[in-house]
């Protein structure tokens, strides 16, 4: 063994023995004066809450109202189609019947007017039942039912000669006041049967004298 290896086991062998005995002399040394061990005891303290009433203290609060503001509504149109409902029209009424003038007479006058002519005359025809009637006497007076002013007329008969039967006469009378005269007068005309009771109303004919009404047609039926 070299001299320098023995000599660094010796110093490494003398530090580990000095360190023993190191610890050796502490822990003699600690025995001795033993070092004294604390425990330590929570001590528990209570602390009491201590309350002070305090009174509440109110506070008005404003009432609130509420504001309602409407909602706008923007209205939608929508096109419609619409029927037209029917137009009812009323119905009149009918007008009462209009009595008839000549109710109760055997014979109705027909009055179809009067013209100028250069004569002054009545004539006409007498239907029964819508047939021409032959034989029937036909009047003229001045008067309603009065005297004839001439002679009564016969329908069916020749009027220039009374007591001659003219078939192109069939039904129909004239009754010449003024041949080719225009004369101004009243005239009434009507039928009257054999004994001269009157048949019919009689109808005023107004003619006058330089024309207007000369020649009156007036029909009767029955």
């Amino acid at each position: 063994m070299k001299r320098h290896d023995l000599m660094r086991w010796l110093a490494t062998g003398g530090i580990f023995w000095f360190i023993v005995l190191g610890c050796r002399t502490t822990d003699l040394i600690a025995r001795a004066n033993p070092t004294p061990t604390f425990t330590l005891v929570p001590t528990r303290t209570t602390v009491r809450p201590t309350f002070t009433s305090v009174p509440p203290t109110l506070t008005s609060s404003p009432t609130l109202v509420p504001t309602i503001v409407p909602p706008t509504r923007t209205p939608t149109v929508r096109p419609t189609t619409r029927v037209p409902a029917p137009v009812r029209t009323a119905t009149p009424a009918p007008p009462p019947p209009t009595p008839d003038p000549y109710a109760g007479w055997y014979y109705k006058p027909v009055n179809k007017g009067c013209v100028t002519a250069p004569n002054t005359r009545i004539e006409g025809a007498v239907y029964e039942n819508g047939v021409l009637k032959n034989g029937v006497r036909v009047r003229v007076s001045h008067m309603e039912g009065g005297e004839p002013s001439i002679n009564d007329s016969i329908t069916g008969m020749d009027p220039t000669d009374h007591k001659h039967v003219a078939p192109e006469w069939a039904g129909r009378y004239r009754l010449a006041l003024y041949e080719g005269q225009q004369n101004a007068g009243n005239w009434w005309v009507f039928i009257v049967d054999e004994n001269g009771n009157q048949l019919s109303p009689g109808v005023l004919v107004t003619t006058q004298d330089g024309g207007g009404c000369n020649t009156a047609t007036i029909d009767f039926r029955h």
